[in-house]
């Protein structure tokens, strides 16, 4: 079973908001917050897979410093060379990775505020009410008083 983050369940909420009405600014915000959600969900799985692969690097050069003797001279061994590429390649990716992500995920809110508004003024036409004229309630009725006056005189 997959645990939805507070943001999922939020997204989750706009999206079934914006299936109550069927127009074409809700239909093309909701294919956009679709493109949106898959293209940040795609570059965390590849920040997940560079970190995961940067994570190896690091782990066989660490090993490489245990188990080779001449680790420490200056002899490159190949080995030693292919997990300094690995991590290091893999580190940079990373960085680019995340910064790219950001930027998806900052898009991907702007989409989410653009549905916020469309959601909002959906609401406010539906459950705007006729205008309301208000008339001014007397406190007291001069009539009221003149009776109440005139009956206590007798």
């Amino acid at each position: 079973m997959r645990v939805m983050s507070e943001y999922r369940k939020q997204a989750a909420f706009l999206k079934a908001l914006m299936m109550y009405e069927e127009n074409t600014e809700h239909h093309f915000l909701a294919e956009r917050l679709d493109h949106a959600e898959k293209n940040e969900h795609c570059i965390l799985c590849a920040c997940q897979l560079v970190g995961l692969i940067a994570m190896v690097g690091m782990a066989g050069l660490g090993y490489s410093a245990v188990l080779l003797p001449e680790f420490f001279d200056h002899s490159p061994h190949v080995v030693i060379g292919f997990f300094s590429a690995l991590g290091l390649g893999s580190l940079l990716c990373l960085v680019a990775f995340v910064g790219l992500w950001l930027w998806y995920r900052h898009a991907l809110n702007r989409v989410h505020d653009e549905c916020r508004r469309a959601v909002t003024r959906m609401l406010d036409c539906r459950l705007k009410t006729s205008t309301t004229t208000f008339y001014r309630v007397p406190l007291e009725r001069p009539d009221l008083r003149k009776h109440a006056l005139s009956g206590r005189g007798h």
